[in-house]
């Protein structure tokens, strides 16, 4: 039998108005369109990777998941991100991670061996 996640309390008590209100606040996107209206680019990535993006796979424009979480994760700050499966969340995290690693210099290479932190 799979578990049943449940809401913490405070959640949990709120009426779907007072629900609608916090997210509002929280700046929580419900719905609406897939894809956002702007570019890999914008979102401060590396420009190597937007090519990458486009070219590999196929992303020309982030989904709203992506567009919302990308700038956020850039900063470093932590996030907690809920979306349906197929919303490209993976590229939402590893996008910036790849990004930091570009701007490594001098670049590693493979020759370079293995680092430990």
């Amino acid at each position: 039998m799979p578990v049943q996640r449940r809401k913490p309390v405070s959640v949990a008590r709120q009426t779907p108005a007072e629900e609608s209100t916090m997210m509002k606040k929280k700046d929580v996107m419900n719905g609406g369109d897939v894809f956002a209206g702007c570019s890999f680019a914008s979102l401060g990535l590396h420009p190597g990777l937007c090519d990458q993006l486009k070219a590999r796979l196929g992303f020309e424009v982030p989904t709203q998941v992506q567009a919302q979480a990308i700038p956020v994760v850039l900063t470093g700050r932590h996030m907690l991100v809920n979306a349906a499966t197929g919303s490209v969340k993976t590229i939402a995290y590893l996008a910036p991670i790849i990004h930091q690693l570009q701007k490594i210099d001098p670049r590693i290479e493979r020759s370079d061996g293995t680092f430990g932190a």
